[in-house]
């Protein structure tokens, strides 16, 4: 693995961070998912190779990076338990559901997070058999719930919420629950130092976060836009058709130069590519089928439209019922949504009326 990958990781989780920030209505799941980014940028910076690569220019030295990375996975616990508490609507996060249980994840984290910082290296590595299984545990509580919350969601919309949450943080999860569980067979000496799957190790930790934070970044758009997913079926659509452009240009190109001449070669790309326009609406069809099959439910109608908009509306509803009533804040903001979407003002009112009774 590249020493610095976690870098790039980290950048992606704490810009995402800042798009929450900027963009997101101010609510507390928004703010928790907003600590959870940050603190989960500071653990795989923190980890493995990345810590030496940064270290090469600030010299903090090794036991302050254990410090700060073993922080970081406290207060990982923390938040992850808080905002499963606030997003995950199930019966098993009903203990991290109530204020008092949020306030005590937090005080109790940051104190062991700041405890970290006052041990030496040889404490910091008494710790690792606590902190790791604590973990293992807390990640599976969390993809558990996950996956119970879309298999008793009464309806689309919800079920729409707990599928995006269990495809987004499920995959870092159910990866970083397989990472921690062989960093406690090291620690506890149960495999050996040279395994190879210390090696995997570390590409997987960093992998996790560069793969679910651009999840949940299509989660909160596709609750925010409600033809994101046109958008991107376009965009599939547009790039299967450029990219038959440029493979066939290279393949003609570089066979030609490889037994002919390079020259050639390239004057033979060309005329592929040009020719290629006589061919343009049965590989723009080849793109509609790839497309159709990638978001086979997709389809640019008013009807699905419609559909999407009220999703979307349902979504900010979802939100605006948080604390269990709607606040003139968030009523002119549901007003404002039903006017600039066009959303039927009966179907929002039942909308309404069935959030209100479910709640």
């Amino acid at each position: 693995m590249p020493e610095w990958l976690g870098i790039p990781a980290a950048f992606i989780a704490w810009s995402f961070a800042l798009y929450v920030y900027l963009v997101a209505p101010r609510t507390l799941a928004a703010r928790l998912l907003i600590a959870l980014l940050i603190v989960d940028g500071i653990a795989v910076i923190s980890s493995y190779g990345n810590s030496y690569v940064i270290d090469a220019y600030i010299g903090w030295g090794e036991t302050r990076w254990w410090q700060i990375h073993q922080a970081s996975d406290f207060l990982v616990i923390t938040y992850y338990l808080a905002f499963i508490g606030v997003t995950v609507r199930t019966p098993l996060t009903r203990p991290f559901r109530g204020s008092l249980a949020r306030w005590v994840l937090l005080i109790l984290g940051s104190f062991l997070a700041i405890g970290m910082f006052f041990l030496d290296k040889p404490g910091l590595e008494k710790m690792m058999p606590v902190l790791y299984p604590t973990m293992v545990i807390t990640l599976t509580w969390g993809l558990v719930s996950a996956i119970h919350a879309w298999m008793i969601a009464k309806d689309e919309a919800s079920r729409s919420r707990a599928r995006a949450f269990t495809m987004a943080f499920g995959v870092r999860d159910a990866i970083w629950i397989v990472t921690f569980i062989i960093t406690t067979l090291f620690t506890l000496e149960i495999l050996p130092e040279d395994h190879v799957l210390g090696e995997l190790m570390p590409v997987a930790y960093v992998l996790a976060v560069i793969i679910y934070v651009p999840l949940v970044a299509y989660g909160m758009l596709r609750t925010q836009l409600f033809d994101i997913d046109l958008r991107i079926k376009r965009t599939l659509k547009r790039s299967t058709v450029a990219a038959a452009f440029v493979a066939a240009y290279f393949l003609v190109s570089e066979v030609a130069a490889n037994y002919l001449s390079t020259q050639l070669g390239t004057v033979l790309g060309l005329a592929c590519t040009a020719a290629l326009i006589f061919f343009l609406e049965p590989i723009q069809r080849a793109a509609q089928r790839f497309s159709d099959a990638a978001m086979p439910n997709t389809r640019a109608t008013p009807e699905y439209e419609s559909y999407r908009k009220l999703q979307v509306y349902e979504s900010a509803l979802q939100t605006a019922l948080e604390n269990g009533e709607i606040s003139s804040r968030e009523r002119q903001m549901l007003n404002t949504l039903i006017k600039t979407m066009g959303i039927d003002a009966q179907a929002a009112a039942a909308l309404e009326r069935d959030a209100l009774a479910s709640g």
